[in-house]
């Protein structure tokens, strides 16, 4: 059960509600009373209780919570900076109003870093979100306060915004689901932009049929009849745990635990290991639209001619600010003709490439904050090392708990599939569910979690 009292997943509440065991009204305000009473920082800004939604309606009942880049029904997001980002428009974003049509109920703004700025939760604005796995555990940023409040059961899902990684880190700090869609799957009007050739609209949820409910309801026109997936143990996986960067190589009980699941996955299919030589410059080059762009979207900022930026965006924007024009054009024209090599190179004869998320397990807070002095720069690269790529190429990717390590922590995978291929990923992580944690899920894994570390 949730901290509202309520079923874990969606589907569950629903048939509550459909069996008159409870009211919409009655589910919200349970609801919004854990939010009122939570202590992990993970929301700014609670939202008042709107006007009930039909219960006919397949989200009714349904609260969500969602990172603070969008804008709400009135309410601008603040981007994690404390004061209303400018550029704002008068209407909620469409995703918000697609899972508002669908009967659910927004209840908070959630802590983000900020302007997105960021590989975990730290905010000089706010408290540190507190990861409900382990105290000590750090929160991946820069969808901090989405991964927190769906781990803790405060909603059902959040979507937050993936640039770099934004989604899938914190998602996999805190031992959830986070689904980064096909590039411009999902529209970003109504999101505070870091930089849009990277930016997409992202899921975090607690298991994969509640992912894949509010996927549904932000595609109300998707075409159906999408190929079924594999059977377990039938899929077509290629594989790569090794990075080329020496210095960010998983630890043996990772690995293990990969390659546990991927012959779980792959007993009666095919399996291919692949080597990813071109990952360092796909990193490169998304590198240089995260700078370029960030200093378009923040040139305000820069100029003075707004509210001025902390260190961290400010340094970012800089950056992309002296860069060539001619880098940016080049990074942008070079980028299909990547996308299309990796298809062919890689997914040619495959479902998925599965690869590691975390090379070395969920650092402490320590290790990955600039000023502790038990800082591990390494430990900070880890956050995003196997994540960036995948923005630059514009392909699906998800990451959810395949197994627990030693520290008690969650260990996830990342899976990357062809454009378009949202399902059959949900699919994968619904498998995985049901083989590694049975009938309840992720939220069976929460008790065990919370000992850790």
């Amino acid at each position: 059960m949730t901290p509202a009292g309520l079923p874990n997943t969606i589907h569950a509440l629903r048939q509550l509600l459909a069996n008159a065991e409870l009211s919409v009204d009655e589910a919200l305000a349970r609801q919004r009373r854990a939010f009122a009473a939570d202590t992990s920082h993970c929301a700014v800004s609670l939202l008042r209780a709107g006007p009930p939604a039909d219960p006919a309606l397949p989200l009714a009942g349904v609260g969500l919570a969602h990172k603070d880049i969008y804008t709400l029904p009135g309410r601008a997001p603040e981007c994690g900076a404390g004061r209303p980002w400018p550029g704002s428009p008068p209407l909620a974003a469409t995703v918000i109003r697609r899972l508002h049509a669908a009967g659910s109920s927004p209840l908070a703004a959630l802590a983000m870093a900020e302007h997105a700025c960021g590989a975990t939760g730290e905010n000089p604005n706010y408290p540190l979100p507190i990861n409900p796995l382990a105290p000590a555990a750090a929160v991946g940023g820069s969808s901090s306060g989405s991964a927190v409040a769906v781990a803790s059961g405060l909603c059902y899902g959040s979507l937050g915004t993936d640039t770099a990684g934004s989604v899938r880190i914190p998602a996999a700090t805190c031992g959830v689901l986070g689904l980064k869609p096909t590039r411009d799957l999902l529209p970003r009007d109504g999101v505070a932009p870091l930089a849009p050739a990277l930016d997409t609209v992202g899921i975090i949820a607690r298991s994969a049929p509640d992912a894949a409910a509010l996927l549904q309801a932000l595609q109300p026109a998707a075409e159906p009849g999408a190929p079924a997936p594999p059977a377990p143990g039938h899929w077509r996986i290629a594989t790569c745990w090794r990075h080329p960067d020496p210095g960010v190589q998983a630890d043996t009980p990772i690995v293990d635990a990969l390659e546990d699941y991927a012959a779980e996955c792959s007993a009666r299919g095919r399996r291919r290991e692949h080597r990813l030589g071109q990952l360092p410059e796909w990193m490169r080059l998304a590198q240089i639209l995260l700078y370029a762009e960030a200093a378009t979207s923040h040139s305000a900022a820069l100029r003075g001619q707004t509210a001025p930026l902390s260190p961290l965006p400010r340094t970012l924007a800089l950056a992309g600010a002296a860069l060539p024009a001619a880098w940016h054009a080049e990074a942008t024209q070079r980028r299909a003709g990547h996308a299309q090599a990796f298809l062919a190179d890689v997914l040619q004869d495959c479902d998925v490439l599965l690869t590691p998320v975390l090379p070395r397990g969920i650092p402490d807070w320590a290790e990955v904050i600039t000023t502790s002095p038990g800082f591990v720069p390494r430990r900070l690269l880890d956050l995003f090392c196997w994540l960036s790529f995948v923005n630059y190429l514009g392909l699906p990717a998800i990451v959810f708990p395949i197994a627990q390590g030693a520290d008690g922590r969650p260990i996830s995978v990342q899976a990357i599939a062809r454009p378009g291929a949202e399902g059959l990923l949900l699919a994968l992580a619904r498998q995985a569910e049901h083989s590694r944690f049975g009938a309840s899920g992720y939220a069976g894994m929460r008790p065990a979690f919370s000992s850790g570390g």
